[in-house]
């Protein structure tokens, strides 16, 4: 009965998780944090800049002045190999065609045009999501998940684990290496594909904080793109990455709380060390870590279960 409580519960949950975005303007749903106030986990966050991402960010001189912590926004460039990058196009092409086979010309909250998005449960392993936490806060054992099986061989290559899905073994080892960045005790959305075509644009936005929890972030994959994140009370306090193919980036702290970001079509912002960006189709693969309820992971589960 635990795990059809559990699924019932999850799935009742993941209509509510699916808003993600929230305007920042008048009448907003996003509450702002104040300085000083913005949400911490329990665990650290520890997320070091590697020293190849310094071509890749611009800091405003504001963002200097005014003591912003540059590791609030993660950069690794070539986090993920060439063979890795296409394997996970190729996957994320036949997810896309068969949950989502067109492009929407606007998204609910008005914040992304020309786009297409789906999620991957079965990217997800079961002792990382929010159906593992539910079993470990009830003192139950996580239900075996058969793409925890080691498909490695010796030489570290993958030996081919084919039993969920043909690649998913594969993708999730890739995919351990992103949540290995983090504290074991976060809890994991479902991996989320957002297909951007190449006259799709995102406008300024901060992810819902009620929705998703401290960290939202993404792997790049196909064209590059310019992401542009400003302070919500202050647009001359920005950064702009060069979002490459390959590349992770991770917002935390101060820029996943009180930065909007945005991909815009505009030729101006669209350029990088005075050349330009093309535009050009592109696809991340968004991460966000779940929103703890206030009674524990084990509330989701009595809420589920009917009063008589």
């Amino acid at each position: 009965m635990l795990k059809l409580r559990t699924l019932n519960c999850s799935a009742r949950r993941a209509h509510v998780l699916r808003r993600w975005f929230s305007e920042t303007g008048s009448g907003s749903r996003l509450t702002r944090p104040a300085s000083g106030t913005i949400p911490q986990p329990p665990e650290p966050i520890n997320l070091a800049l590697p020293s190849s991402a310094e071509p890749f960010i611009k800091y405003s001189d504001a963002f200097v002045d005014r003591g912003y912590t540059k590791s609030d926004i993660f950069l690794h460039p070539d986090f993920i190999s060439d063979d890795e990058h296409d394997l996970l196009v190729r996957s994320c092409n036949k997810k896309l065609k068969r949950l989502a086979n067109t492009y929407e010309m606007g998204h609910f909250d008005k914040r992304i045009n020309n786009y297409r998005e789906c999620s991957v449960s079965a990217w997800l392993p079961h002792k990382r999501g929010v159906a593992g936490r539910v079993s470990q806060a009830m003192d139950r054992a996580v239900d075996p998940d058969p793409v925890d099986l080691p498909d490695r061989a010796s030489n570290g290559k993958s030996a081919g684990w084919t039993t969920v899905g043909k690649y998913d073994g594969q993708i999730r080892h890739i995919l351990d290496r992103v949540w290995d960045l983090f504290p074991a005790s976060f809890t994991w959305l479902p991996p989320h594909i957002l297909d951007l075509h190449e006259d799709g644009e995102i406008l300024p936005h901060v992810d819902n904080p009620e929705y998703s929890g401290f960290v939202v972030g993404g792997l790049c994959l196909l064209g590059p793109a310019v992401s542009t994140f400003k302070h919500v009370d202050d647009p001359s306090v920005r950064v702009d990455v060069l979002l490459s193919p390959k590349s992770l980036y991770f917002m935390t702290n101060r820029i996943r709380y009180q930065f909007t970001h945005e991909i815009t079509v505009d030729p101006s912002q669209r350029a990088w060390m005075g050349q330009p960006v093309a535009r050009a189709r592109r696809i991340s693969l968004m991460f966000r870590d779940a929103k703890e309820p206030e009674g524990g992971w084990s509330s989701l589960v009595s809420a589920a279960i009917p009063s008589f």
